[in-house]
């Protein structure tokens, strides 16, 4: 088809405007069409969904354009290569501070992680099932020259899915903030944050930093002696224990929905119990309680009066707490207490002042723990396949294994001030 132009000018430029405008009504009544399918479209399937009592999804009802504009992946075109990403510059950079920002780790610690991680990621695939990383499998070897069988290699290593994890907990928010920081689209970095997170559970499962378990007796009578220095008429305590709460999204059901329903703080919460000791380890945690269970029922259900009663036994030790832990009648337990008018003497007096005072420094271990993985300050969502019980497993093993290869903790700055310095003051004291 020829379009011929005339030869005066006045009649070109009208000519043009009138081809301009045929293609604009044209593009104008193509829009109307579209758009006029689309309702109609639309309009089928909110019928069909009210006809067969289904109630219809946001992707049935949006338009293509209405989907790419609320989707929240970034696609890999506008990705670099996970092997040239800005991790990959920060772990090669060899730099302590820029690595504990981003991690919460050194160099040093991560690398004595990363000896934990290794053989689990090599070990494992967790292309499993419905493939979301939730599950994975154990790989199966011929011979020692082959790997695994089948199989795409990895365009993830073992560095990076380490750091992933850890970032992970040093961020709030959605995981596609976590996209540009290391080459991911969506789907593989959710799947390696899960993966992730189960592996480095394992390693950290039977390991001496990060375990939870209750100190021996010798370190029970070196932390009664640590608490006696500063609260003299506490010479007894050898720990400090709290509850926290953590929010996360409402759920459907009733019946569900009400068991996670805290009425004093008006939302849906988990109920968790630690023991901090003053060097600041968590000895003692009970976790993934319903938020309308009460800390001292919590202390109840999880034998942490058992087991702190049992200890008093054999080394005189005891906790102290806060009032909250009423119905708990248990000889071990100080509970601190603003009205001191209820004390008998002078003695005891003081020591429900002292308590009160040293019962702040559990605070100071829920903040060393929240600060230094921010995630748990996030809301979560509600899920049914562990992922939950995951993170919070994970986030008091990495507590005690991040306290003990990089330090940075209120509670055993305060407490053992002499651990905090460095060692250049140290020489010069001696």
């Amino acid at each position: 088809m020829f379009f011929a132009l005339p030869d005066n000018d006045n009649d070109c430029l009208r000519a043009l405007r009138l081809l301009h405008e045929r293609q604009r009504r044209r593009s104008i009544l193509d829009m109307e069409e579209e758009e006029c399918h689309n309702r109609r479209t639309r309009l089928l399937l909110l019928w069909l969904c009210a006809y067969t009592n289904k109630k219809p999804s946001l992707r049935d009802i949006l338009s293509l354009e209405g989907m790419w504009r609320r989707d929240r992946r970034i696609p890999r075109i506008a990705l670099l290569a996970p092997a040239a990403s800005p991790w990959m510059k920060l772990c090669d950079s060899k730099n302590d501070q820029a690595l504990i920002t981003l991690t919460g780790f050194d160099h040093a610690a991560f690398e004595t992680m990363l000896n934990l991680f290794r053989p689990l990621f090599h070990a494992y695939a967790p292309w499993v099932g419905e493939m979301d990383g939730s599950q994975h499998k154990k790989l199966v070897t011929k011979n020692k020259k082959q790997q695994s069988v089948g199989g795409r290699p990895r365009l993830i290593d073992d560095r990076a899915c380490l750091g992933l994890v850890l970032a992970w907990c040093r961020f709030k928010g959605g995981v596609f903030i976590l996209q540009g920081w290391f080459g991911f689209t969506g789907t593989p970095a959710n799947v390696w944050l899960k993966f992730g997170r189960r592996m480095l559970l394992k390693a950290l499962w039977a390991n001496d930093l990060a375990r939870v378990r209750v100190p021996t007796d010798e370190k029970v009578v070196t932390h009664m002696d640590i608490i006696q220095q500063q609260h003299e008429h506490l010479p007894d305590v050898f720990c400090v224990a709290d509850g926290l709460k953590i929010s996360f999204e409402g759920c459907d059901g009733l019946s569900t929905q009400s068991m996670f329903h805290n009425g004093w703080q008006h939302g849906h919460f988990t109920s968790n119990l630690l023991v901090f000791t003053p060097d600041g380890r968590i000895v003692v945690a009970v976790l993934n309680a319903p938020g309308s269970v009460h800390d001292s029922t919590l202390a109840e259900w999880g034998n942490v009066c058992d087991k702190l009663e049992s200890i008093c036994e054999r080394t005189g030790g005891e906790c102290c707490l806060d009032s909250a832990f009423a119905s708990c009648n248990v000889d071990c337990l100080i509970k601190s207490s603003d009205d001191i008018t209820k004390a008998k003497n002078a003695h005891e007096a003081k020591q429900a002042k002292e308590a009160t005072s040293l019962r702040q420094s559990a605070e100071w271990g829920m903040r060393a723990m929240q600060g230094a993985f921010p995630r748990l300050k996030d809301k979560m969502q509600f899920e049914c396949n562990g992922e939950r019980k995951v993170f919070l497993m994970l986030a008091v093993m990495l507590h005690n294994i991040r306290l003990e290869l990089v330090g940075l903790n209120q509670l055993r700055n305060v407490c053992i001030p002499a651990w905090s310095r460095d060692a250049q003051h140290m020489v010069e004291q001696h």
